[in-house]
């Protein structure tokens, strides 16, 4: 398989070199042809640079599309379940739907914002089904002049544990600085009250948010606080905690795709696998920090 991997990997590298040098080739004739040898056309060239990368770009990219699916079902999927279990789900081009992280109330999506989701993984760890994937949440800006720009609210992990029993009302949990624009995005459906808990270290971490502070203090008990801010030491990135009905949500904002391939470095599947196994961990600290398994955050009765 790695060397399978390999001479692919190869392929997609020549064709976007080869395609990179023959634009490049042709702009120079040209710009030679038309400037000579003028420097006062330099901005010129400079913007010309990025033509042959923007059309290497799509090089390749029958070979690019077949390695990366084998990649992703013969050695990501496998070392998913070695990790998680061999009843692991790993579909890369299915991602959590936006209809879900809609319905926590944690983060608008709402139709003036671009939304997508892939790698998407579903199993049990010591008993506790989850779910996850990449996921990507933008949003369209316009300004007085009529440009627009695109602004990353979100990327990075969206986990989904399940659990036996209910929350008895929603409680949702944000690390501070979350986001330099909250208007509109952040607890954006069904807003509740800041709850300010007994523990000042966490409430310098974290703002809590619920419809009545006893719901908060009995979900969040020392313990668990002390717990979700160890999580927060061990696992990088922004998090977000929302604990509604028989499921808990944590987003993990950290800028980064799970599980990709770098085209420019050699196939390399012990190392592939070392990435892999680290890009899982949060799962096991998850589970394991939280205590996820012993129903540490489920509140007695419902609703």
């Amino acid at each position: 398989m790695e060397a399978e991997l390999e001479n692919l990997r190869k392929i997609v590298v020549k064709k976007k070199i080869r395609s990179f040098v023959i634009v490049l080739a042709i702009e120079f004739v040209l710009s030679f042809a038309i400037f000579g040898f003028d420097l006062s056309f330099f901005p010129i060239y400079i913007f010309m640079f990025f033509i042959p990368l923007f059309v290497s770009s799509f090089a390749g990219r029958k070979e690019y599309v077949e390695l990366v699916e084998k990649f992703k079902m013969n050695v990501v999927h496998s070392i998913m379940k070695s990790v998680l279990g061999n009843d692991t789900i790993f579909e890369f081009n299915k991602g959590i739907p936006k209809s879900t992280i809609d319905d926590t109330g944690m983060m608008d999506t709402g139709d003036s914002f671009l939304y997508n989701s892939n790698d998407y993984c579903k199993g049990s760890y010591q008993g506790v089904k989850f779910e996850f994937s990449d996921v990507l949440i933008q949003e369209e800006h316009t300004d007085s002049e009529g440009d627009s720009h695109t602004v990353t609210l979100f990327r990075g992990q969206w986990y989904i544990f399940d659990f036996n029993k209910r929350f008895k009302a929603p409680l949702q949990v944000c690390e501070k600085h979350f986001g330099a624009n909250r208007t509109g995005f952040i607890f954006s459906k069904n807003r509740q009250h800041k709850v300010k808990m007994e523990d000042v270290s966490f409430n310098k971490e974290f703002t809590v948010y619920a419809k009545d502070d006893h719901d908060a203090f009995y979900v969040l008990t020392p313990n668990t606080m002390e717990r979700i801010k160890e999580v927060n030491r061990q696992v990088p990135g922004k998090l977000l905690f929302c604990f509604k009905d028989n499921i808990l949500h944590i987003g993990v904002n950290n800028s980064n795709d799970l599980f990709e391939l770098n085209i420019y470095k050699k196939i390399d599947l012990n190392k592939s696998g070392e990435e892999i196994k680290r890009q899982l961990e949060a799962i096991l600290k998850f589970v394991n920090i939280l205590n996820l398994s012993n129903d540490l955050f489920i509140m007695e009765g419902g609703d």
